[in-house]
């Protein structure tokens, strides 16, 4: 049923995200400690390594290893966020999640999901050098710009379009919501940063899986704000959403 003023429900949108985490705990968390969570750990320790740093400098190895790391890392993260976002709908809409079916989907939009991550950050990033409020709200406007492509199989211009439509009319209340995850993030933060005093290899063990830990929420908040978004303009089952990837 929709939204009596068409407009998504804060409280709704956190209890979901943090639900679905909740409900498969393996999934979300178990998938982001792997794809983020465990290089981030690798990074810190050799970061914290002096000889490490200095080989960066000198080998051509490593560096041929650490910029395709890199482009595997911008992979692996797009998969990341991609097969949460499909899970989360699946969850929501009452389904079994299977990870495999997951990370095909997300797979088989890859180079989509690359094209519109980087007409967004574009389209972001110039909004931000010119006056930033303008770089915010196409950052509002474009918001469920992925979910979109996700669920609805549409093209980057499609799904970039579609997103302005949901979120018109919403972009105060997710501007707050944005606010919200950024303070759980930071709390997040805050805590790990106590629990890694003693040492810098915990400050890397606390770092990754913090990241972990974030990693999740993002993929799983970003969904939940689309499918909120929908249910309160148009009223639609997440059945519905969820029928995309039977």
């Amino acid at each position: 049923m929709a939204d009596t003023n068409g407009q998504i429900d804060i409280s709704r949108v956190l209890n979901n995200t943090f639900g679905v985490i909740g409900r498969n705990p393996v999934v979300f968390l178990g998938l982001s400690l792997l794809i983020v969570g465990i290089p981030n750990l690798f990074v810190q320790l050799a970061q914290g390594d002096p000889a490490a740093s200095l080989g960066f400098f000198t080998s051509p190895t490593v560096i041929l290893g650490s910029i395709f790391g890199f482009f595997l890392s911008v992979f692996f993260s797009v998969v990341l966020q991609a097969t949460l976002i499909v899970a989360t709908l699946n969850d929501l809409a009452g389904k079994p999640i299977n990870l495999g079916d997951c990370i095909k989907t997300a797979i088989g939009k890859f180079l989509p999901l690359i094209g519109l991550g980087i007409l967004v950050s574009l389209g972001i990033g110039f909004g931000l050098l010119l006056l930033i409020v303008p770089g915010i709200i196409l950052a509002l406007m474009w918001l469920v710009a992925t979910p979109v492509m996700m669920a609805e199989d549409k093209g980057i211009i499609a799904s970039l379009k579609r997103s302005a439509e949901l979120t018109s009319g919403s972009k105060m209340i997710l501007f707050i919501l944005l606010i919200v995850f950024i303070i759980v993030a930071m709390i997040i933060g805050f805590i790990g940063g106590i629990l890694s005093f003693w040492s810098a290899f915990m400050v890397a063990i606390v770092s990754a899986l913090v990241n972990t830990l974030i990693g999740a929420i993002q993929g799983a908040g970003v969904a939940s704000i689309y499918i909120d978004l929908r249910t309160a303009k148009e009223g639609a089952d997440t059945g519905s959403l969820a029928d995309v990837f039977a």
